[in-house]
C-alpha cells in the first residue's frame, strides 16, 4: 500500500466499510447537511459544492460529534495513515461533498495547495516534502474523482498548468490526456494526496465525506482549528494517535 501510494499519489480500496459502520454516520451527516443547506442557501445557490468543519458545528450533538471522532480514529483508518505517512500524522478537518445546484456548473482541475498563500516556486518545493491526504468515503455510487497519477510529487506539464490556471485559452474544466477517472461506490475508500492535480466528478446526487490528515508539523499545526479536535473529556473514548 505504501509503495503504491508513493508511486501514484492515491489508493482505491473497495468495500472497506460495512453497512453497519456507514448507516449511523450517514444519518448524522444527512441531518447536518439538511440544516447546512437551510443556513447557507445563498452560498449553495452561488455554486457551493462542499461544507467543512463538521466536528465543530453547532448543528450536531455531543454524542454525534463523538461518534464521528470514533469513526475517524478507528484502527482501520489509523493503520493506513501510519503506513502511508513518512512521519506522524494528525487529523486536520472534515469536508462533505455534494453536487452543485446547477446541472450546468463545471468542475475544475486544481491542487489544494494553489489556494494557499504560497507562490509558484514555494508550491513546487512543498509538494516534494509535505503530505496532506484526503480519505474519501462515498455514501452512494457516484462518478467519483479524476486524478493525474504521480502529480503529488511532480509539477504540471504545460497542458496541465495551462488548464489548471486558465492560461492560453484553456479552462480548468477542459479534459486532460493524463487524467484517470475513479468511480466510487458505497463502502469504498479513496485515499489521495491533496497536492496532486485532481477534480471532482459531479452526478448521481453525490454525498461523500472527506477526512483530511496532514503532517504533524508546525507548518500545518497553524492551520488546525482546535475546535474541530476532541475535547479532553472525549479523548478516553478514542484512539488518540491521530489527534
Amino acid at each position: 500500500m505504501k509503495d503504491s501510494y508513493h508511486q501514484s499519489g492515491y489508493i482505491y480500496l473497495k468495500n472497506i466499510f460495512s453497512e453497519e459502520e456507514l448507516q449511523h454516520l450517514e444519518s448524522i451527516l444527512t441531518r447536518f447537511h439538511k440544516t447546512w443547506l437551510q443556513a447557507n442557501d445563498s452560498q449553495y445557490k452561488s455554486g457551493a459544492i462542499n461544507s467543512h468543519s463538521i466536528t465543530s458545528s453547532k448543528w450536531i450533538s455531543n454524542e454525534e460529534r463523538l461518534a464521528i471522532f470514533k469513526f475517524i480514529s478507528q484502527k482501520k483508518i489509523s493503520d493506513i495513515v501510519s503506513d502511508i505517512f513518512p512521519r506522524k500524522a494528525v487529523f486536520l478537518n472534515t469536508q462533505l461533498f455534494f453536487d452543485p445546484l446547477s446541472k450546468r456548473q463545471n468542475n475544475y482541475w486544481h491542487r489544494d495547495i494553489q489556494y494557499t498563500e504560497m507562490n509558484m516556486e514555494q508550491q513546487k518545493e512543498s509538494i516534494l516534502t509535505q503530505n496532506v491526504l484526503h480519505f474519501r468515503i462515498p455514501f452512494r455510487s457516484e462518478p467519483g474523482i479524476e486524478l493525474v497519477p504521480g502529480t503529488h510529487r511532480k509539477w504540471d506539464t504545460p497542458q496541465e498548468l495551462e488548464t489548471r490556471l486558465s492560461m492560453n485559452g484553456r479552462t480548468p474544466c477542459d479534459d486532460l490526456d493524463t487524467g484517470i477517472k475513479v468511480p466510487l461506490n458505497r463502502g469504498d475508500l479513496l485515499i489521495f494526496s491533496a497536492n496532486m492535480i485532481h477534480r471532482g466528478l459531479y452526478g448521481n446526487n453525490r454525498f461523500t465525506l472527506d477526512i483530511i490528515f496532514c503532517d504533524d508539523s508546525p507548518e500545518f499545526r497553524k492551520f488546525i482549528d482546535i475546535r474541530n479536535h476532541p475535547q479532553p473529556e472525549e479523548l478516553p473514548f478514542l484512539n488518540t494517535s491521530l489527534f
